[in-house]
């Protein structure tokens, strides 16, 4: 099986690379300076490739900065997602496109696959659109919606902390926001173990779920920092862009992964 990857240099999209590499299938990794997934005219490239199935990685993910420049996140969240579902519907392939818990608004306190989508910010309210231009028109197609990643190969909040606790004695983080923190490695096997299963939506996180606050006083405590941590309310620190309050996402379609803690330990090892 021939695989491509778009986002290949991203947090997630490495670490598939990686996984994918590890099996007999080809892999064959793309990003910005391969393929512009907004331009319709680069959607040759994939043809001339001709994959079994496309991994899309690539995404507009700055939620703030999404609030002021929503016609550059369409076009990548939604117009990419477009041209990559004409091609895939072209060439009878599976598309497997990378969502997230923001096409929720976070008032349930954990949400199944089929719960309906009601995003309460830009970023949300695109990726929402592009799941729904898969679901009405492929009918090969995975959704995975996924929450809270880190990984080593991006910017993400283990790497925020582990920066703060060295300049800082004492910082403040929120604990009115609670979610599945979810090691890019841990979905990267998932996402590859997926391929054999049907097609429709998913939700994969690590298992278990804490806030922001809790994420910072488990990293503290495996780095044994002395930096104080202070709990506050998200109202504290107002952003452009709202945040939802739950981000649980209930796995009911696949084997649970490892709990969130075990995947910290062992990416804090790296």
């Amino acid at each position: 099986m021939k695989i491509l990857i778009i986002g290949s240099k991203g947090m997630l999209g490495t670490d598939i690379v990686s996984e994918i590499s590890k099996t007999e299938n080809e892999v064959i990794g793309w990003d910005i300076s391969d393929i512009d997934i907004t331009k319709e005219e680069d959607m040759s490239k994939i043809e001339k490739e001709s994959p079994s199935i496309i991994i899309n990685c690539a995404a507009y993910t700055d939620v703030d900065k999404a609030e002021e420049e929503r016609e550059r996140c369409c076009s990548i969240n939604v117009t990419g997602v477009k041209n990559l579902v004409d091609i895939c519907k072209k060439l009878n392939i599976p598309l497997i496109q990378i969502s997230t818990d923001y096409v929720f608004n976070g008032e349930k306190e954990g949400y199944d696959e089929d719960n309906k989508k009601n995003p309460i910010n830009s970023y949300g309210q695109t990726k929402a659109e592009g799941e729904d231009l898969i679901i009405d028109n492929l009918k090969k197609y995975y959704i995975i919606r996924t929450a809270w990643l880190f990984g080593k190969n991006g910017k993400n909040f283990v790497e925020t902390m582990l920066k703060l606790f060295k300049e800082k004695e004492e910082i403040k983080v929120v604990d009115d926001q609670v979610g599945c923190p979810t090691y890019t490695k841990d979905l990267a096997k998932a996402i590859i173990n997926l391929i054999e299963k049907d097609y429709g939506i998913y939700h994969i996180t690590n298992s278990g779920k804490c806030s922001w606050f809790e994420f910072a006083e488990e990293i503290k405590r495996l780095t044994t920092s002395n930096c104080i941590i202070h709990p506050c309310k998200t109202k504290e620190f107002p952003r452009p862009a709202k945040r939802p309050k739950f981000s649980i996402l209930n796995n009911n379609k696949i084997e649970n992964l490892q709990d969130w803690k075990d995947s910290l330990q062992e990416y804090l090892k790296i």
